[in-house]
């Protein structure tokens, strides 16, 4: 990655990483992301400005673990946020819930809104992503198409053939204007509501 991530951690007291013996207190982690390189990909991306919103998530993996015979720590998996405590599997923390425990859907990650200002106050928030009903269109149709598609082995440009497959958390908007055109590769899908337009395709990528 050019430029590259900065990235910083410490952990407390000093000189107490990975020494059981030693009562650790707390730990930061700081990271310097390139936003040159987060807008790589996508041409129409919105460089962050007061007022823009753009979809982040952080994700921390924490494993259980115990102290071995040697008094080194040693993995030891023990969920303690699974719906079993003490399940052999990692807990996962993250910034925002997203209902599923799989970082790599960012329809779901939460959403930050730039500022200019160092201490914005209440008036300066909007309340309302207008983004959001068109994104969500998008991903109504994106899903729709997966399960139409493992169903029938192929995918479809009839939204009348994909209503069955609407549903929660990404229902389609009643008075969205939706169009797919079939590709090579898949498909392309619009969806259309007042002065924006969320395209997207069988891979998941979603423009607005």
């Amino acid at each position: 990655m050019s430029p590259l991530l900065r990235s910083a951690t410490k952990v407390y007291p000093n000189n107490a990483i990975n020494k059981p013996d030693v009562r650790n207190t707390h730990w930061t982690v700081e990271v310097a992301l390139p936003i040159s390189k987060l807008m790589e990909r996508n041409t129409l991306a919105k460089k962050p400005s007061n007022g823009h919103f753009w979809r982040i998530n952080f994700s921390r993996v924490q494993w259980g673990f115990k102290i071995n015979e040697k008094g080194q720590y040693e993995k030891k998996p023990c969920c303690q946020s699974c719906e079993r405590p003490g399940t052999e599997a990692e807990d996962n923390w993250v910034w925002s819930p997203q209902g599923k425990v799989a970082m790599h859907l960012p329809e779901r990650w939460g959403i930050v809104q730039f500022s200019s200002s160092t201490s914005p106050s209440k008036d300066d928030m909007k309340v309302h992503y207008e983004e959001w009903d068109s994104r969500c269109c998008a991903m109504a149709l994106y899903y729709a198409e997966k399960e139409y598609f493992e169903k029938e082995k192929h995918y479809t440009d009839k939204v009348e053939k994909l209503k069955t497959f609407f549903r929660p958390p990404f229902p389609l908007h009643n008075d969205a204007d939706v169009s797919i055109v079939l590709t090579e590769e898949g498909y392309t899908a619009k969806a259309s509501l007042g002065l924006l337009t969320a395209t997207i395709n069988q891979e998941r990528y979603l423009v607005v």
